[in-house]
Parts: structure tokens; C-alpha cells; sequence
């Protein structure tokens, strides 16, 4: 079966290199065929619901959902499954529900932000007990990603700033892992929102959805070095793929995966994935890169050797996050429900979405 899928990849790429230019752009998101193409093998539902961000433990392999629950319900929780999706004892945070999620497993502390009111939340996992919540200077502060870097014992979140009402600034926040204090901020002149960290070359990488564009900032000088230009619309979310020397950016408006230079922004490659590409994930133990969909409701699967769609999946009504075991590889995606509109009179029923408030498995 490996070989089967080997020679297809490797005649994609032969193809690819006599047929196309250096750069090729805005890719047909139509999948290789290839005999162990990856699949989807089964989905769950999330309790409460209302799921956003997921990592995997590897402590473990066990898997953590954020999920705020309906609204108005205050019984927001971060869940817990094993790594085949059997649900475990769920971690209450209805005190300050929690969207994005990141780990530090050398101290199996997770990290959550809490957008509403612009907390982190600190969580110790083997007591589940909250350890700390970390707040800036500013009220309601709109905290949206947050990266951790294990070896330092950082924590880096992106605070978005400049947007319709919100006259603010966008910040980078650095928290300190040992005290999980806030350690200092970045004032940066963009819309911030996804956020990847080179820690070799000590810097951050940000996607500006209305300049659509990466921001480089150094994190020695707390300057901005770059600004690169997607050539896209609404880039929201960013991965560094350090061993390759490339950033991976999904981008909402164009729905589609720009590969970049990460020492010079060059646009490498353009893949079209689906409407509303929201989340982007890369694995480099099997070359492949994932793009959650939201609006097509699918999960792109692209050989990132080649740059070939090896799939289109359908995981559920909204795939919102992407999240892997790197010990087995294992690709897991959060899926969010149709919802009332926010102008729903009280009292309206929640619709009945069976595809939605979901976790799916995916295998690689």
C-alpha cells in the first residue's frame, strides 16, 4: 500500500517540476488519487458544545476541547477524551469560559484565553485547578491565539487591536511560564490574529488579516523586522515549518494555503483548499499540511513536497481547529454547530445540528 501511495506522490512532484513555474498559484483543490489516501475515521460529540480550539497531550495522547457551552448556559468546560475519542472528566471553566488553547507538556500546564474578557488562564492538568489568571493593562483585552515555547517556558498570545470599534493597538503579549506572570507586551500597527513562534531565530510570526500580510517581529528588540505580503485576502492563521524553512498561511477570503520563505517572505506556492479556510496544521513526519474549511465544511489534506491535494474531507458543519498526535500522527479537527443568530429572540431553540459540536479523527 506505501508503495502504491509513493509512486503517486513521487510522479505528482515529477510532474509538477517539468510542467510548472517555480511559483504556481491558485491550484485546483482536486485530490491525487492514491489507494491509503487519508480518512476520515469517526467523529463524537462534544459536551457541552459550542467547541472552539483543541491540542493533543502527549503525555497521554489524550485530547482537550475547549467548549463554552450554549449560550447563557455558564457551564463552560474544557473536555477531555483518549486518543480513540472516549470521553473522559471534563475540567470546569465557566468562570472564565476558554476559546484558543495551548500546552506546555514539560509542565502540563494548558493555556486558554478567555476573549471575553482578555484573561489567559493557566490550568494545572493533573489537578485540573486553575493556577492563574493573567490579564494586561487594558479591559476586555481581545486575546485570540496562544503559543507556547516549551524550552524557554514562554507563553506568547496575540492580542487583536484595530478593528471596527476597537481603536486599540494590536499587542504580543510574552508571559512567563515559571510565575505565569505577564512579562511585557508588543504594540504592533496591524490586525493581529494567527500566530507562530521561531524560536531558533527568536521571532514571531503574525498574520494581519486586513493588510493581509506576515508580521515579523523580533522578539529581542520587540520591533517589527517584516511585513510580507500574502497576495491574498484575510490571512487569519500561520504555521512555521522550521525544518523547511516555511511558513504555511490559510487565508479566509480566497480560501487557500499560501506556502511562504520564512527568511524572506518569497510566495513559494498557492494551493485553493475550500471557502473560508480558517485553521492550518503541518506535520512534517508524514510532509502533509491541513486546512480546516469553515464555510465548506471540509479539511484539505496537502503533500507538502508536492503541493498536490491529497484529500477534500467532509469532518462536519464548521471544522473550526486542527489539532496532531505527533506520536502516531493522528490528525483530530473541532467542528462548530449551526447556532442562533445573535439576534434570536429569547426562547428561540437551538437547531438540531448532528454534524456539528464535534470532534473527527482523521488519519494521515
Amino acid at each position: 500500500m506505501k508503495t502504491s501511495r509513493a509512486a503517486v506522490v513521487a510522479a505528482a512532484a515529477l510532474l509538477a517540476a517539468v510542467a510548472a513555474p517555480a511559483m504556481a498559484l491558485n491550484q485546483p483543490a482536486t485530490a491525487v488519487a492514491a489507494a491509503d489516501a487519508p480518512t476520515v475515521v469517526k467523529s463524537v460529540k462534544v459536551e457541552p458544545g459550542g467547541v472552539y480550539e483543541l491540542v493533543v497531550n502527549p503525555a497521554d495522547s489524550s485530547v482537550l476541547v475547549a467548549a463554552v457551552g450554549p449560550r447563557g448556559a455558564n457551564n463552560a468546560a474544557i473536555a477531555r477524551f483518549s486518543a480513540d475519542l472516549t470521553p473522559g472528566a471534563a475540567i470546569d471553566v465557566s468562570a472564565n469560559p476558554l476559546y484558543g488553547l495551548a500546552l506546555n507538556s514539560r509542565t502540563q500546564t494548558l493555556y486558554g484565553t478567555d476573549t471575553r474578557t482578555g484573561v489567559i488562564t493557566a490550568i494545572d492538568l493533573a489537578s485540573g485547578r486553575v493556577v492563574a489568571n493573567i490579564a494586561s493593562d487594558r479591559q476586555n483585552a481581545h486575546v485570540r491565539q496562544v503559543v507556547v515555547d516549551e524550552t524557554a517556558n514562554k507563553v506568547y498570545v496575540s492580542e487583536v487591536g484595530g478593528r471596527g470599534s476597537n481603536t486599540l493597538s494590536s499587542r504580543l503579549w510574552i508571559i512567563d511560564g515559571a510565575g505565569n506572570t505577564l512579562e511585557r507586551t508588543i504594540d504592533v500597527d496591524a490586525v493581529l490574529t494567527g500566530l507562530a513562534i521561531d524560536t531558533a531565530g527568536n521571532r514571531a510570526f503574525s498574520t494581519d488579516m486586513t493588510a493581509n500580510q506576515v508580521v515579523v517581529i523580533d522578539l529581542a528588540s520587540g520591533e517589527v523586522a517584516h511585513r510580507w505580503p500574502t497576495g491574498t485576502e484575510n490571512a487569519i492563521n500561520v504555521v512555521h515549518d522550521a525544518a523547511g524553512n516555511r511558513l504555511f498561511v490559510a487565508s479566509q477570503g480566497t480560501g487557500e494555503l499560501t506556502v511562504m520563505n520564512a527568511t524572506d517572505g518569497t510566495v513559494l506556492h498557492r494551493v485553493a483548499t475550500g471557502e473560508g479556510a480558517l485553521s492550518v496544521a503541518f506535520n512534517g513526519a508524514v510532509n502533509q499540511a491541513y486546512v480546516a474549511n469553515r464555510r465548506a465544511g471540509t479539511v484539505t489534506v496537502v503533500d507538502t513536497n508536492s503541493y498536490a491535494v491529497l484529500a477534500n474531507l467532509q469532518t462536519g458543519t464548521f471544522p473550526q481547529t486542527i489539532a496532531i498526535n505527533r506520536a502516531d500522527n493522528t490528525v483530530y479537527v473541532t467542528n462548530k454547530a449551526r447556532g442562533l443568530p445573535r439576534n434570536a429572540p429569547e426562547g428561540t431553540p437551538v437547531p438540531v445540528d448532528p454534524a456539528g459540536d464535534t470532534v473527527t479523527i482523521i488519519r494521515p
